[in-house]
């Protein structure tokens, strides 16, 4: 893979392509950082970006069948793979020590460095799509970039103790065994690891057992979800602490006004149970987003039911277009 940078124009239209979701790494402007990208069609257009921000445990663009969706819809889909995973450079271990984590300081910098990438494509009017752990990142992030003028926060826990909505049992054991203590998070991170290695798509079988939309995107996609199992077999089990706690473990940024004067919806799926959905909806309202609930999906809800995303996206008359690269 190519590392390119913003002065190389790297995203030009090109005749030919084979695969539109081929990714590309990137050197963010001023770092020393790289991250993957894939801009479906492999160049900037005049549509309406989509930033999407992959959760822990998917870190694959949506399926061609979604992106061409979007695309025909006025929307571009840009995905952006997390420090950490695939080629994506890791976040320095100093940030992911306990201390770093607990105090919000590994979040913020992730949250800082997609904002400079954000910048460094020199995207506008953006609409962020984050899934799952990605919230924890995003909703800091929509706050560090003014081009983001739109955010969409999928299948988001917030503040809410629901460690009992997580299926299969087994699962939901070695999650809070991550959070108990160092040896508790190698003892669990190891047996997942056997798991994606030895049986990738049983394992994601089980994990999307509540929801038959999660099921139904899982045997579309497998080929996806086959490359994801084997990116999460090299995720440093630091990055895991982090990204698990900063999901599950209340965030004391998320005070009752901390969404004011931003544009933001949470969409989660109509196949959670009726538990989760009554406690998202009360730390909606307390903090002040609207929730829209589809009809298909849970973990992968905006995938599941692209016309229930669609349906919540701004329109798209005249998308405002992207500055070139080359300026």
């Amino acid at each position: 893979m190519t590392e390119r940078s913003t002065s190389e124009a790297f995203l030009r239209p090109r005749p030919g392509i084979l695969n539109p979701r081929a990714f590309q790494r990137f050197k963010v402007a001023s770092t020393s950082v790289t991250l993957d990208v894939m801009v479906y069609r492999l160049h900037l257009s005049d549509k309406r970006p989509l930033v999407i921000i992959h959760s822990m445990e998917y870190p694959m663009p949506p399926s061609e069948t979604f992106c061409e969706q979007m695309w025909q819809a006025g929307y571009q889909v840009i995905f952006i793979r997390r420090p950490g995973f695939g080629g994506s450079q890791a976040l320095p271990p100093p940030l992911l020590e306990d201390d770093q984590v607990h105090s919000g300081a590994a979040a913020v910098s992730e949250a800082a460095l997609l904002s400079l990438l954000l910048q460094s494509l020199a995207l506008e009017d953006i609409v962020l799509l984050s899934v799952g752990s990605a919230n924890a990142i995003s909703y800091r992030l929509c706050k560090l970039n003014r081009s983001i003028t739109f955010s969409v926060f999928a299948n988001t826990v917030f503040n809410q103790d629901l460690w009992d909505v997580f299926r299969p049992k087994w699962l939901q054991s070695m999650l809070r065994q991550t959070l108990v203590s160092k040896s508790g998070l190698k003892i669990a991170a190891q047996g997942l690891k056997t798991l994606l290695n030895t049986r990738p798509i049983w394992f994601y079988k089980q994990f999307l057992q509540k929801s038959t939309g999660d099921l139904k995107y899982l045997s579309d996609n497998e080929q996806d979800f086959a490359k994801s199992a084997e990116i999460l077999q090299n995720v440093t089990d630091e990055f895991a602490f982090y990204d698990i706690r900063m999901s599950l473990v209340p965030d004391p940024l998320l005070k009752d006004s901390y969404f004011e004067g931003l544009d933001a919806v949470i969409l989660s799926g109509g196949e959670t149970s009726f538990r989760w959905q009554t406690r998202l909806t009360e730390e909606a309202e307390r903090l002040s987003l609207p929730v829209q609930f589809a009809p298909s999906g849970d973990v992968f809800v905006p995938y599941a039911s692209p016309e229930a995303l669609l349906a919540i996206l701004p329109a798209v008359d005249q998308p405002a277009p992207s500055k070139s690269l080359m300026a």
